[in-house]
């Protein structure tokens, strides 16, 4: 029988992703507090599940480096270690490289170029500190506490034992290291005749006889990942009384009892940590063993579900929606609206079953925030800086598909507040600011829109400096006359850079063009506000989702479009004397003293047919990044829930156009984009014309 081993690999790269998450967060506290058992914990165990597994699935690199890893991780756990500032360092680094080599595993990414140079200095670590720890010892007491057992080891592979991509020789190495191994015997009894014999069965099996210092667990974790038919016992034959070394004291047990039953302890078949017994996975990555005797489970249960399956159910259920509202539009158009009532019960459960399945794939924004604190302590480190990174918020849920997009844009802030924003600690003590930077990170959510703020208390955007870059390299004439968020938001350009040199953190002026762009393909938007000398504050705006969405439907012509409701502000009608036009920007309104720019969006979006006459015309306020825009429409059809339609997938991006959703009446209606809108230059059409003339609305 064959096992595919590749849905195994699957959950093992998922599972391996969240261990080293869960490492590296615990490793930035550790920083802080050098001692804490239970971080010491946490990353031991993430370590030893990556190897055991990684063994388990023939995956040899990650089980080879991360063997070297987990010796070091032992003596730091075991307190032989003192943990500084440089073994935080080099432990994140064979974190990262760990990393690299689970992504060759599963992809074909790059091997790590460093990680034999890693291996040599993990274990250079490991070699001076196990010689150091003898004379501080010593030093302490001339008196070394032996505690030794031993145990017989028996270990019975399964037949199937090899099909696992197990390797017995491996589990034996590990024993061997735990202490001094008195005897091995080999049986070979089960071996059949050489004409009977299979190559790919597990014939063989063995017993120790090991003397250790360590505890009988460790014993037990080195058969963690052993296959469910394949077996081993562990049992204590001799427990030796703790002698002292170098002194005619001999010391004794101070608890008879307690030694007699350590002597009787055997375990037979014991059940193997996180295989036999109930086992649940909380978020920090650690392991709750069930005790023996069942108790009933007070945390709700979770199950891995592949992402495309969720992705398809969302889909599915999408189009339920659209069918629902088909359906309701040709009982409308045959009974005239009898009937509706038996439609309507049918129509909120639709409405729950979609609200239910989007929330399957909301998840918190914690685990992107937590690296981005990593990001902030090698920055800082770089450039010599002291940061302080704060965040809140973080349990706010976003989309999984927008939480995974969003990750690369905040690397890019970031970095940026870090190495540009904050101040060396001898220039914030000459501006009378403390030597330390503060960076804050924090979420929350405002209507249906999640709003991810950067705030740093550094040195703010210089305008000067930056309008002179920018006329410097061609990006605005040096006449420009901006405003001065206009002049805050001139760093979103491609190319835009203000640093003196490159280097290898920031200056080449690739970075936060690329934030704007991609916050928009998620269909959001990023500003800037900053005060010289205090600070600056980058707003990133997020759908919720990118499913659904409440829509405002407008009619221009005989095409329906959908505006977002969450930028509408309110619709009016307007005489065509409150129409100015103004040279070098077009025609405005105004709106209770406010000058708003108008776009007709027939012409923006090219669509032919005879707009209203300019005796009275409806206008759409609507809002985007702090900036209003007044839309000529021709109607106002009603508020509807949409789902949206990627038309990247099976066409382009069209600028000012985020997407499509199918009406009830099975017309294709376009969802506009509103700071897309903006851009577009609407009394010169024709960069668009040829795109949107491309799509079939019909």
């Amino acid at each position: 029988m064959q096992i595919d081993m590749s849905q195994f690999r699957a959950a093992f790269y998922v599972e391996a992703a969240e261990h080293l998450q869960c490492m590296e967060a615990a490793l930035l506290q550790l920083e802080n507090a050098p001692r804490d058992t239970e971080l010491l914990n946490t990353i031991f165990r993430g370590a030893h599940s990556i190897k055991g597994a990684s063994t388990t699935f023939g995956i040899d690199e990650v089980g080879r480096f991360t063997h070297v890893l987990e010796n070091l991780l032992e003596r730091l756990r075991d307190g032989i270690v003192d943990t500084t500032s440089e073994l935080i360092e080099l432990l994140l680094t064979s974190v990262d490289i760990i990393d690299a080599l689970v992504a060759n595993a599963k992809d074909g990414s790059p091997m790590p170029d460093n990680m034999e140079q890693v291996l040599n200095e993990l274990r250079r670590v490991n070699g001076q500190s196990q010689a150091a720890s003898t004379p501080k010892a010593s030093a302490a007491s001339n008196v070394e506490v032996a505690t030794k057992n031993t145990y017989r080891v028996a270990l019975k592979p399964s037949r199937e034992f090899f099909r696992f991509g197990q390797d017995p020789l491996l589990l034996l190495r590990e024993l061997t290291e735990l202490g001094t191994v008195i005897k091995n015997d080999l049986n070979a009894g089960s071996l059949p005749p050489l004409a009977e014999l299979e190559p790919e069965q597990c014939y063989l099996s063995w017993t120790l006889e090991i003397a250790t210092e360590k505890p009988e667990q460790a014993i037990h974790e080195v058969f963690m990942f052993l296959d469910a038919g394949s077996s081993y016992t562990v049992e204590a034959i001799q427990a030796a009384s703790p002698t002292a070394v170098g002194s005619d004291t001999k010391v004794e047990s101070t608890n008879p009892a307690a030694a007699t039953a350590e002597n009787q302890n055997t375990s037979e078949s014991k059940p193997l940590p996180g295989k036999q017994e109930p086992v649940t996975e909380n978020r920090s990555g650690t392991d709750r063993r069930a005790a023996s005797a069942p108790k009933p489970s007070v945390e709700n249960e979770t199950v891995r579900v592949d992402r495309q399956r969720l992705d398809e159910l969302i889909n599915q259920i999408g189009e339920l929606v659209i069918g629902a509202s088909m359906v309701e539009q040709e009982v409308v158009s045959i009974t005239g609206g009898r009937g509706l009532e038996s439609l309507s019960g049918l129509g909120k459960i639709v409405r729950d079953l979609q609200e239910m399945s989007l929330g399957l794939r909301m998840v918190p924004i914690a685990a992107t925030f937590q690296k981005m604190n990593r990001v902030i302590r090698d920055v800082a480190k770089k450039v010599g800086k002291q940061i302080n990174f704060v965040t809140s918020g973080d349990e706010t849920e976003l989309d999984k598909s927008v939480v995974d997009q969003i990750s690369d844009p905040l690397v890019h802030m970031v970095r940026n507040a870090a190495d540009h924003g904050i101040e060396t600690p001898e220039d914030r003590i000459a501006a009378g600011k403390p030597a330390e930077g503060t960076v804050t990170l924090r979420a929350y959510q405002q209507g249906g829109n999640v709003y991810i703020e950067l705030i740093d208390d550094g040195r703010g955007l210089n305008r000067k400096r930056i309008m002179a870059k920018a006329v410097e390299r061609g990006l605005i004439p040096a006449d420009a006359n901006l405003s001065d968020a206009e002049i805050c938001n001139l760093i979103f350009l491609p190319g835009f850079s203000t640093a003196a040199a490159v280097t290898d953190v920031s200056g080449r002026g690739v970075g936060m063009d690329v934030v704007r762009r991609n916050v928009e393909a998620l269909q959001g938007s990023v500003s800037v506000k900053s005060e010289e000398g205090k600070g600056s504050t980058i707003t990133v705006r997020l759908p919720l989702t990118l499913a659904i969405l409440d829509g405002l439907l407008v009619r221009l012509s005989d095409e329906v479009f959908v505006i977002p409701l969450l930028s509408v502000i309110e619709s009016i009608c307007v005489n065509a004397n409150e129409i100015h036009r103004i040279v070098g920007v077009g025609e405005v309104i105004s709106l209770r003293g406010e000058v708003v720019p108008l776009l007709r969006l027939h012409h923006a979006l090219n669509i032919k047919g005879n707009e209203q006459g300019d005796e009275q015309g409806l206008l759409v306020i609507v809002e985007d990044q702090g900036r209003r825009l007044a839309l000529r429409v021709d109607d106002l059809i009603g508020q509807q829930q949409v789902v949206i339609k990627n038309l990247e997938t099976n066409f382009r991006k069209v600028p000012g156009v985020s997407g499509a959703t199918i009406l009830g009446d099975g017309h294709v209606a376009l969802i506009l984009d509103i700071f897309g809108l903006s851009n577009l230059n609407y009394d010169a059409p024709s960069h668009v014309a040829e795109k949107t003339a491309e799509l079939s609305v019909n």
